[in-house]
């Protein structure tokens, strides 16, 4: 009977998110239209969740910040330093092969991007007293 009730519970706020996700979609619509405006806002959107899920949560960090603290320990700064350029370079390969698959113009904006979460994830580990 319990679990019963928690699949209903589940299920039914799960109904609940995806009609309520569907009304703020008819209210986007509504006010924004299909315009260069609209377009803006699902961009401005989708870039600051898409960064946060690589940088803040993502296996970027779970991995880059134990390694980058590992060297600091053995090797010194000079050495986690490089690793981290090391690292920065083949995310940028990476992220400059997806902005040339949007166009070339947008890749100079995708590797400006990935500098300031890289830089962000250096300015964390450091805070946190790894790169001290």
């Amino acid at each position: 009977m319990a679990l019963l009730r928690s699949v209903a519970t589940v299920g039914g706020y799960t109904m609940v998110s995806r009609v309520l996700g569907f009304v703020r979609e008819m209210l986007v619509a509504v006010f924004l239209g299909a315009s260069p405006v609209s377009d803006a806002f699902f961009v401005a959107l989708r870039l600051p969740n898409m960064f946060r899920s690589l940088f803040a949560e993502g296996a970027f960090s779970a991995a880059f910040v134990p390694l980058f603290a590992g060297k600091v320990a053995k090797e010194g700064r000079a050495a986690a330093h490089g690793f981290a350029e090391d690292a920065l370079a083949v995310l940028l390969v990476a992220l400059v092969q997806l902005g040339w698959s949007r166009g070339p113009a947008r890749a100079a904006k995708v590797v400006g991007f990935a500098q300031l979460g890289f830089g962000l994830a250096v300015v964390a580990a450091t805070a946190i007293g790894v790169a001290a």
